[in-house]
């Protein structure tokens, strides 16, 4: 199983002071668990900062993660850190 905490999220955040808030997604396409954090960035941020986020990720967490880079305010402000959208059916 995969184990990600809050903290390992904010380490990753902290080493990147472009991103405003991130939020990391698990899904289950293909029974697969996949990770993807999303990052709130300003505009002109590049592929560059996308790939040195995803090598930050596999640093902390020793996971392969998918980085989206989103725009400033898009991302929900509930406080959630880690949201577990896997399905079981």
């Amino acid at each position: 199983g995969m184990f990600v905490h809050p903290e390992q999220v904010a380490l990753v955040v902290k080493r990147h002071p472009a991103i405003g808030r991130a939020r990391l997604v698990v899904t289950n396409p293909d029974s697969t668990d996949v990770i993807t954090l999303s990052c709130e960035v300003g505009p002109g941020c590049s592929d560059k900062l996308q790939a040195s986020i995803a090598d930050s990720i596999r640093d902390v967490t020793k996971l392969r993660a998918e980085v989206r880079l989103v725009a400033v305010g898009s991302l929900p402000n509930d406080g959630k850190v880690i949201e577990d959208s896997r399905k079981y059916d």
